[in-house]
């Protein structure tokens, strides 16, 4: 009986041990692919965007911060009756927890659109999942709301991002 128990309290710590080991410290980059819902006023509409982003993290004992920057490109505005596209740039700060091979994590920060006329800062609140698919690969999901105060209507932009990162 004591070693069926030492057998499986074993075949539970294994894992958990040779994930400890792999650190998400380091700069990490990637492409990754958005649906944007834009709304300024009245107008709504859903579109997609292909963007970059590159950052850093830093773990302390399971918990993980840093930085990122990101560019996001081909989502349509439309804003009194004119369409354009819009890239968006985003400064952002990620913090979270490890917990395994995952990484949950919130992100505040700064958030520019810029659709040609209309050019706008604002700022960026979310939350986000990574896994670790490999010691280097990273894929990821993240949801954004940006909002931006406009002298007209406000612009808010909410993405759901799949991300793939490759972590130096």
């Amino acid at each position: 009986m004591m070693k069926a128990i030492s057998m499986i309290t074993l075949a539970v710590l294994v894992p958990t041990q040779s994930y400890a080991d792999e650190s998400w410290t380091g700069f990490n980059a990637g492409l990754q692919l958005s649906t944007v819902d834009l709304s300024d006023g009245d107008n709504d509409n859903g579109n997609g965007a292909l963007g970059l982003h590159v950052g850093y993290l830093h773990e302390f004992d399971g918990y993980v911060f840093g930085g990122e920057v990101t560019y996001d490109a081909g989502a349509e505005l439309v804003s009194e009756n004119e369409t354009e596209k819009a890239g968006t740039l985003r400064l952002k700060f990620k913090g979270g927890h490890v917990f395994g091979r995952t990484y949950l994590y919130g992100v505040v920060g700064y958030a520019n659109i810029d659709g040609g006329s209309l050019s706008e800062d604002g700022y960026s609140a979310g939350v986000g999942v990574t896994y670790r698919a490999t010691d280097r690969i990273l894929v990821g999901l993240e949801y954004l709301r940006d909002t931006y105060d406009t002298s007209g209507d406000d612009i808010t932009a909410d993405s759901v991002t799949l991300r793939m990162s490759y972590k130096f």
